[in-house]
């Protein structure tokens, strides 16, 4: 469980991250008792990694922050769940550097996979999505290389849409810029996180008031899109129609919404 805060905003982890399926995954992963004293047996060959046969609880997860509160490495107050673990950024620090590498990059992985699966659908709370962007910014300070390999997490989208809907186009512009150029220089310019990236880069540099730029984004993706994907694929249309009303905004075609 520290392992998984020691990786996310040290200033607030919301309740919900720290119980999520993918961090109760985690902890059964490597849970080492069934019980208070009873060490867990387990059957084990080299090279054999290590997973408990029981699935841990949301219970189990609020019973380590309660722990880990007790022993001072966190600060758990349950009464603010958006905000519910905090964790001094020196025990942080230490936490992730006990780590290999191998296991960092999985640990990175896991909370990112933890922020996703807490992320509601419809962010009605705003604050809560505030706290979610902020824990995704805090992981991808300390672990950015592992939230692009094999590919870029989903989670980092997220992110760049939740700056959008919040009305922080601007930010959205930029989150959806920097993923583009990681993308690609690590997997190139027709990798479909690439062309994603892109895509929404487009979209929110319109959004932002550069039209022309939009336009111009959305015609050099759809060229693109065509000679990788080809011309009647799904994502080319929606490229396609983009690029038209890009362009209408431009020239002064579609009036400005509102």
């Amino acid at each position: 469980m520290l392992q998984l805060a020691s990786m996310l905003d040290a200033n607030g982890i919301p309740h919900d991250v720290l119980t999520s399926t993918p961090a109760l995954t985690h902890l059964a992963a490597h849970r080492t008792q069934a019980g208070p004293g009873r060490a867990r047996r387990l059957k084990w060959w080299p090279g054999k990694r290590q997973r408990s046969s029981v699935q841990a609880t949301r219970e189990d997860a609020t019973r380590a922050l309660r722990a880990l509160h007790r022993l001072s490495l966190i600060d758990h107050t349950p009464t603010t769940p958006n905000q519910a673990v905090r964790v001094h950024q020196l025990i942080q620090r230490t936490t992730r550097d006990t780590l290999t590498p191998h296991h960092y990059d999985h640990t990175a992985r896991t909370a990112a996979d933890a922020l996703r699966a807490a992320w509601p659908a419809i962010e009605r709370d705003t604050a809560l999505a505030q706290t979610l962007r902020a824990n995704t910014t805090a992981l991808a300070t300390c672990a950015e290389d592992a939230l692009h390999r094999p590919d870029t997490h989903a989670v980092l989208f997220r992110t760049g849409y939740s700056y959008g809907r919040a009305g922080q186009v601007a930010a959205a512009r930029d989150h959806f810029r920097h993923l583009a150029d990681v993308a690609r220089h690590g997997r190139g310019t027709d990798h479909p996180d690439t062309l994603a990236a892109r895509y929404n880069l487009a979209l929110w540099r319109g959004e932002a008031g550069d039209a022309a730029g939009a336009a111009a984004a959305f015609a050099e993706l759809l060229a693109d899109q065509v000679r990788v994907m080809g011309e009647d694929h799904p994502l080319t249309l929606v490229t396609l129609s983009n690029l038209a009303y890009w362009r209408g905004k431009a020239e002064g075609d579609y009036p400005s919404a509102g």
